[in-house]
């Protein structure tokens, strides 16, 4: 429970600190070097700011030529692969977010599709890398905007609807990355679809908690058979 507790409060400072900059300070625009390029970006009222997360999929992505981000938030993953190259389409359920991720586009000057949607429910095409940074605390509160973090009981709940229309959307080779919590049990998500391959790429420990980078991918032996 403690380390719950302190989880969602990392998480809640994370939103008011990087908030309150916005709100005061609108103008400040933020860097990260990350392999070899500078992303410059702002932070949003109302999205979801980068993050520990955001930093861990960023050091992890190797993004192929199609590429959609779900939960854009901010954008930064989305910039990071279309500096790269990347045709990239961005989603999100919040239409703040989508504002967010167009505005760090331009600041970029690169060319991001952004448009609503539900995690799938307004995607009618295939990709060949598909990014989720889910929410992944095993919470079930109803704090203003624990959507951002909260997983529902196991933390899975969203991650679990995100599975379970992964395999239509993704192409021939094609790859999912994802972020999961040492707080969560990881391997029964992975037991409940072997379908699917999950290769850990990074992970970062902070107080009470590991988070980790997962590349997804089909299981061909598991078709065949």
């Amino acid at each position: 429970m403690f380390a719950f507790l302190w989880n969602v409060q990392r998480h809640i400072k994370d939103l008011i600190s990087y908030s309150l900059c916005y709100d005061i300070v609108n103008s400040d625009v933020f860097e990260i070097a990350v392999k070899g390029m500078t992303l410059r970006y702002r932070v949003c009222s109302g999205v979801y700011p980068p993050s520990e997360d955001t930093y861990l999929l960023l050091e992890s992505l190797a993004p192929g030529k199609k590429v959609l981000e779900i939960g854009c938030g901010s954008g930064l993953l989305s910039v990071f692969c279309a500096s790269l190259g990347s045709d990239v389409t961005a989603v999100d359920i919040n239409p703040l977010a989508l504002n967010c991720t167009e505005m760090n586009s331009r600041l970029n000057h690169v060319s991001v599709e952004t448009f609503l949607s539900d995690l799938f429910e307004n995607i009618t095409d295939s990709y060949d890398s598909i990014i989720f940074n889910p929410p992944y605390l095993p919470a079930e509160d109803e704090i203003e905007g624990s959507e951002q973090w909260n997983g529902g009981k196991d933390g899975f709940k969203v991650t679990k609807m995100f599975m379970n229309s992964l395999e239509s959307h993704l192409n021939e080779g094609g790859t999912a990355w994802l972020v999961l919590s040492s707080l969560t049990d990881i391997q029964s998500l992975i037991d409940s679809y072997k379908k699917f391959i999950f290769q850990k790429v990074r992970s970062v420990s902070f107080f009470m908690e590991t988070l980790h980078s997962y590349c997804i991918s089909l299981n061909k032996n598991y078709l065949i058979g």
